[in-house]
């Protein structure tokens, strides 16, 4: 029995320095910590298993999954990021029934890269000390300790639940035979059959030096021919296995690819992803109409200036007062206004010092005072005479060239209509720049996601599930054949080793290691039928309580089994079987997930921490209730990762069982999300004291929609 107390991560990914505490009282298990969708959960289940594991426990590849922050700046935080999680956790002695408290210490390096690519320094550094009265004290071999004493890794995904990932056991996206191994796989671990298969293995090896020391013995004969075939065959079947283990391990990290690339799929689409695209495509669309636009506006302007300023456009618009003014300066030339010839005559009668009436004008006389003067009072009007000439002439010159079909009325309606035109393009141009300064507000607030990207990332990772798929089901045939091949050489070989006495004494030692393999396989499988049907009945009490159904008061789901074949399955009222896939809602298939590996924790009797991540989403009030109540009253130690509405509607269940509650916070969530900015410079995740109840200056968000 284990239970957690502390633990303490450092530059893991984005929780850059967190510490928290562990609830331990029997009364009060539970452990809540409140974190909404990105803010860190996973992470954190994630650093929690790689502390206890190591690199096996991480969803990738080690030199492919990187573990130092998302936002390590070689130039400030150094070229080396020292990545820690120390776990202390308490065991109880068995001889004794003392508990006992460890401190638990992973530390690894890696090297950033501004390429966005890192190098790991070194393997991973395991320290692991008993905590005494005389100091703490180092113990030896700590892996071997924590894989017998503390939980063994094959447990990992049943005691550290991913709420979606634990669904693998029943979703519809992979095939029968793949989800039944992944059962069959869950309970062998449990049930710790793992040591018996290790004792098989030890005893197959036993065997097969006895069949190769009878292969030495029988030289030259059929056996030794049949010996060595055996041989390649039993070397050809481990490759096979080993391959077909590996194709597994590959087929469950991209599994959880797949979840997480459809999740941040639908986390983008539900974001604006799409609507990004559509307005993307609508801004780009808008901006070109605008360049047009404004390209024809130019054209426009000009074409209405070249009608205003046409050299005929008088002619056009004012024909009739161009007319009329004709007709005075005729008159006025008939009068002989115009052109004025007063002025020239007095110039002469001046020169010639004699009035046209012969009176004397010459200088120094009242006449030539009078001429002066009437001489002066023409000059000032000669400039305006010969203005009105010009304008006689011109209009004469008009009157002569211009077309008896005027046509001014064309050239208004002409000058209107390019008007028009012009003012339309104008108003059309307004509009265009409103739009798209609309649309690019409506961009900029959504989300940066390239939903393109994403969809192309989980199509390449289903197409490589597909592939695995068919890898796993030729190695399966392979497997089958040669495993018939090879029953079939064993038999061969057998009956010519029974024709030859001096080989007895090998052949008991071969025949007593095939009856203990005997013994042991039919062990397990009696085990494991057994066990099945254990968990099968605890699966369906658990599920059956976690829905709220009562199959005596004719509910629509009577019972759930897991059968001999490791399929899981649900029976209606009518004893009609239902597929899971297909007839359960959401919060059913989860309910009926959690159920399985409940059951499979209350049959083996392992106590462990239950640490579950969003285990009630998607549930309606009543299973979330159910759910939450049964998990929290069956387990020794309950963490659970809740998002706020997860919380909601089952606060007195958690105020009754939680002895420890946090809130978790992602800074990048400002100002989108949080209503205080944390102030802290970096993108990590903080953690506070406030509950489900409750919010701080750092965790407190804004309202959503």
């Amino acid at each position: 029995m284990i239970k957690l107390v502390q633990a303490k991560i450092q530059n893991f990914r984005q929780l850059r320095d967190i510490e928290l505490s562990f609830a331990r009282d029997p009364e009060s298990p539970l452990t809540v910590i409140r974190a909404e969708n990105g803010t860190g959960k996973t992470t954190l289940l994630s650093a929690l298993t790689w502390g206890l594991f190591g690199d096996d426990a991480l969803p990738g590849k080690r030199t492919a999954y990187r573990i130092h922050p998302l936002d390590w700046d070689v130039g400030k935080d150094g070229k080396v990021c020292v990545i820690e999680v120390a776990i202390r956790f308490a065991t109880i002695d068995d001889e004794t029934g003392m508990e006992r408290t460890y401190d638990l210490v992973r530390v690894t390096r890696e090297r950033p890269a501004d390429s966005g690519t890192f190098e790991v320094d070194g393997s991973p550094d395991l320290m692991l000390f008993e905590q005494k009265p005389t100091g703490d004290e180092p113990v030896p071999n700590p892996n071997a300790f924590i894989a017998k004493r503390v939980l063994p890794k094959s447990l990992k995904d049943v005691f550290f639940i991913d709420g979606d990932r634990a669904l693998a056991f029943i979703e519809a996206t992979d095939e029968r035979s793949a989800k039944r191994e992944r059962v069959e796989r869950a309970v062998r671990q449990l049930l710790g059959l793992d040591i018996l298969e290790e004792a098989e293995r030890h005893v197959d090896v036993a065997r097969r030096e006895a069949v190769s020391a009878v292969r030495k013995d029988a030289a030259g004969t059929d056996v030794e021919q049949l010996a060595t075939r055996e041989a390649e065959l039993n070397e050809r079947l481990q490759e096979l296995k080993d391959s077909k283990s590996q194709i597994y391990e590959d087929r469950q990290a991209t599994d959880s690819r797949i979840r997480k690339a459809k999740d941040a799929l639908h986390s983008a689409l539900a974001a604006g992803g799409a609507d990004r695209q559509k307005l993307e495509c609508d801004l780009t669309d808008r901006t070109q109409q605008l360049e047009k636009e404004r390209k024809r506006h130019t054209n426009l302007v000009q074409k209405q200036r070249d009608l205003i300023n046409g050299s005929d456009v008088l002619a056009r618009v004012g024909r009739e007062p161009i007319r009329q003014a004709g007709t005075l300066l005729a008159h006025l030339e008939t009068e002989g206004v115009i052109p004025d010839t007063l002025p020239d005559v007095v110039r002469d009668r001046l020169n010639r010092e004699t009035c046209i009436c012969g009176r004397d004008v010459s200088e120094g006389t009242d006449g030539h005072a009078a001429l002066c003067e009437l001489l002066e009072e023409v000059d000032q009007l000669e400039e305006s005479h010969e203005i009105l000439l010009h304008l006689s002439s011109a209009a004469r010159h008009r009157e002569s060239t211009t077309r008896v079909d005027d046509d001014s009325g064309s050239w208004v309606a002409q000058a209107k209509d390019s008007l028009d035109d012009v003012i339309g393009c104008s108003q059309n141009q307004s509009r265009l720049e409103r739009n798209i300064a609309e649309l690019r507000t409506r961009i900029r607030d959504i989300p940066e996601q390239d939903i393109s990207e994403l969809e192309q990332m989980l199509t390449g990772e289903e197409a490589e599930a597909k592939r695995l798929t068919g890898d796993a089901g030729r190695v399966s045939e392979q497997i089958r054949t040669i495993s018939q091949h090879r029953a079939d050489v064993i038999k061969d070989r057998q009956a010519a080793q029974k024709k030859v006495e001096k080989y007895r004494r090998r052949l008991a030692e071969e025949t007593a290691a095939n009856d203990l393999l005997a013994v042991i396989r039919n062990t397990v499988e009696t085990l494991e039928s057994e066990t099945v049907d254990e968990v099968s009945s605890a699966m369906s009490e658990i599920f059956l309580k976690m829905i709220v159904a009562d199959p005596e008061a004719g509910g629509l789901i009577s019972r759930a089994e897991l059968t001999r074949q490791h399929d899981i399955v649900v029976f209606g009222s009518d004893e009609q079987r239902l597929d899971p896939d297909k007839d359960l809602s959401g919060a059913q298939r989860r309910a009926l997930t959690l159920a399985f590996i409940l059951g499979l924790v209350r049959v083996s009797g392992v106590s462990a921490p239950n640490v579950v991540d969003t285990p009630l989403g998607m549930t309606s009030a009543l299973v979330r209730r159910s759910l939450l109540e049964y998990a929290a009253a069956n387990s020794t130690q309950l963490v659970m990762f809740l998002t706020g509405s997860e919380a909601q509607g089952v606060e007195d269940i958690l105020d009754r069982y939680a002895g420890r509650t946090y809130t978790m916070t992602f800074t990048d969530h400002y100002p989108k999300q949080l209503v205080n900015d944390p102030e802290t410079g970096r993108l990590e995740t903080l953690l506070c004291d406030c509950d489900y109840h409750s919010s701080c200056r750092l965790c407190e968000r804004k309202a959503t929609v």
